[in-house]
Formats: C-alpha cells, sequence, structure tokens
C-alpha cells in the first residue's frame, strides 16, 4: 500500500467513524442524548395513614425512619411520607405499606392463548387480577392507563386474596 492510499484509507474510515458517532451519540459530549424512562421516588406523597385495605410490607429493610423496598431492582429508599418509583408503597412512620393489597383495579377472566405462557391447554380459562402502578416505565405499555397511576387516582374493587380463592374453589 503507497502512502497516498494509506492516507486516502485512513481519511475515509475517520469520517466514516466521525458521521457514526454523530449519528448515534458516542464518541460525542455535547449531543443530546435519549431521554431516561427511569422513575423516580415521590416525596411526600404518601397518604397520612395506611388504608382500610394497606398492609405492611413483607421484604423491606428499616432503620427506624427511612425504608429500603426489597422488592424489585429499584430498590426504593423512602423518608417518612414518601411514595415509590411504582407508586403503590409508601413509608408511613418507619414502616413499608403497600396500597395495592385487596384493591384491583382490573378483573378479567382470559383465554390462556392471550397470555405469554406456553405449554398450556388451549382454551382453558385463566383468571387476570391487576392492580394500579408498576416500576417499569415502557413507552410502548398498552396499560398505561393503570400502570403509570396512584392506586387512589383509578377506580378499584374491594378483592382479598381469600376471596378469590374462595370464588375459584368453594368449600365443599
Amino acid at each position: 500500500m503507497t502512502r497516498k492510499e494509506f492516507l486516502k484509507t485512513f481519511g475515509i474510515g475517520t469520517s466514516v467513524l466521525l458521521c457514526a458517532s454523530q449519528a448515534y451519540g458516542f464518541l460525542s459530549k455535547g449531543t443530546k442524548t435519549a431521554k431516561s424512562i427511569k422513575g423516580h421516588i415521590f416525596k411526600n406523597d404518601a397518604p397520612p395513614q395506611p388504608w382500610k385495605w394497606s398492609i405492611e410490607g413483607f421484604h423491606y429493610a428499616t432503620d427506624g425512619t427511612k425504608v429500603q423496598c426489597q422488592i424489585c431492582p429499584n430498590r426504593c429508599i423512602l423518608s417518612p411520607g414518601d411514595r415509590s418509583i411504582c407508586r403503590s408503597k409508601v413509608n408511613i412512620g418507619g414502616k413499608l405499606y403497600t396500597l395495592a393489597y385487596g384493591n384491583p383495579c382490573a378483573i378479567h377472566v382470559d383465554p390462556i392463548e392471550k397470555k405469554p405462557l406456553n405449554h398450556f391447554y388451549p382454551g382453558t380459562p385463566v383468571l387476570s387480577i391487576a392492580t394500579a402502578g408498576c416500576n417499569f416505565r415502557c413507552l410502548n405499555c398498552q396499560n398505561w392507563e393503570i400502570s403509570q397511576r396512584k392506586p387512589e387516582e383509578v377506580h378499584s374493587s374491594e378483592l382479598f386474596p381469600e376471596a378469590v380463592v374462595e370464588a375459584l374453589f368453594p368449600p365443599v
């Protein structure tokens, strides 16, 4: 390879790299990057006391005032009065409470084919129960009306787990 061919190849390669870095955002510091979809903790947004269907959380750590939820990878650290990223956990008096327990906003019986399940008998009905709040911020979520809302912002029913089991499997 001659010196002229080397410089021509090097020049073309460098210009391609610079164009690619501008187009894809790497190697460039001052360009606008994609907006983060990570949620945030809602400061001082908890109700003053637990609701009638709220229960104390099971998986959390506390130092007496702050609590750290250990349900999802966000590991929210909540001061008293704060609400978690998923919008359904709150710190009230140094304890973690869930506002979603016994408070479903969607109850449906669907065919098994509608669910992301594999190796189930076709035509089998499946019970779907959903509560408000989610720790994800999926940009194309089909359930965004309930997943990105607080439990008190959606119409819900009172349905506790014991009632679901009793309805599905009545005592003999």
